[in-house]
């Protein structure tokens, strides 16, 4: 990351409520609350958590799929926010969309070329033999044949298809790619092989990443800086290796420990949460992990706890900071099962 330059992407605020309707009257379900984030070029920024956590639902509000219902959403200086909806298209040559799963984002009655000729249809005036040409460079540069071109979505693997989704991503040459799982559907070798790529890509042209992610190797092979996400609100930011070798929030660290240890014969601590995950339609008045917390403290209930500094440039929302910080071995960590 250049501290020097200006965010490409910047969240402020972003929050998304939807109304539901029952027997009850209408009741509100929070989905995103107050989200802040910036991404800078040639950085990738991870969003992680549970499922329901709101990390997918941020990446539809920035990209305006789904409405905010507050904040603001900077892309290389615009308000996304207060652009009409017919002005969006031409934000979008900036920031484009990876998503989980290729099947259901690649038009099933369009061959490969047509895919990647419809962005270049919209975005700029291209005569066929140029539209032709760029297609067959853009296969390329994700490292599929030229022979896939007249072929459907369906006739393609797995990667192959995520490969031609990365493919019309970087047809319009954005400045923002957001990533929604992008290798949760794939098997383990082509998960790396698409992760590589994207790596590559990254670094030829200093794209900016907001990767969404359950996976948290990948997210620590991949990413430059975490954002923890618990009931629509960032718990926990940091650099990568500091949120993973530090981590200062009771959620990240009962994520962390649950995830597979990769090296052999090495011991693990398990930090369990109790309880189950509070409905984003009743907010608990406190901190949202009170009631599963083995931390918690009478203040904890009382308020929802800002981000408090964990180092330079890593802070987490926890009331009890010190009492983990101070843990320097985690046998001592209270609260905690083998």
């Amino acid at each position: 990351m250049n501290v020097l330059a200006d965010p490409v992407l910047s969240v402020s605020g972003l929050r998304k409520e939807f109304r539901l309707r029952g027997a009850g009257g209408v009741r509100t379900l929070t989905a995103v609350d107050g989200v802040d984030l910036e991404i800078y070029p040639g950085e990738t920024v991870a969003l992680v958590g549970e499922s329901g956590s709101g990390k997918s639902t941020v990446a539809r509000c920035i990209a305006r799929l789904s409405e905010p219902t507050g904040g603001e959403v900077r892309l290389a200086g615009v308000d996304l926010t207060a652009l009409p909806k017919k002005a969006l298209p031409r934000a979008y040559r900036d920031m484009q969309m990876v998503f989980q799963d290729p099947n259901s984002s690649l038009n099933p009655r369009m061959t490969v070329k047509q895919i990647l000729e419809e962005p270049l249809r919209l975005h700029f005036k291209l005569d066929r033999s140029t539209r032709t040409e760029r297609v067959r460079q853009l296969l390329g540069y994700v490292d599929l044949s030229e022979e896939l071109s007249p072929r459907y979505a369906r006739q393609l693997s797995g990667g192959q298809r995520q490969r031609v989704g990365i493919a019309r991503a970087l047809a319009v040459d954005p400045k923002v790619i957001l990533l929604d799982e992008p290798t949760a559907s794939l098997d383990v070798s082509v998960r790396g092989q698409i992760l590589r790529l994207l790596s590559r890509v990254q670094k030829e042209k200093r794209l900016a990443y907001l990767f969404i992610s359950h996976d948290l190797q990948v997210v620590r092979y991949f990413a430059d800086r975490v954002l923890v996400m618990y009931l629509g609100s960032i718990v926990e930011e940091g650099p990568t290796a500091s949120v993973f070798e530090h981590p200062s929030h009771p959620y990240t660290q009962a994520l962390i420990s649950s995830a597979p240890v990769a090296e052999y014969g090495r011991r693990k601590t398990r930090l369990l949460l109790s309880g189950e995950i509070p409905s984003p339609i009743d907010l608990p008045t406190g901190c949202r992990l009170a009631s599963r917390c083995p931390f918690v403290q009478p203040s904890c209930l009382l308020e929802v706890p800002p981000l408090l500094p964990s180092g330079a440039v890593h802070r987490a929302a926890c009331p009890v900071l010190s009492v983990i910080e101070n843990s320097d071995h985690e046998d001592e960590i209270p609260s905690v099962s083998r």
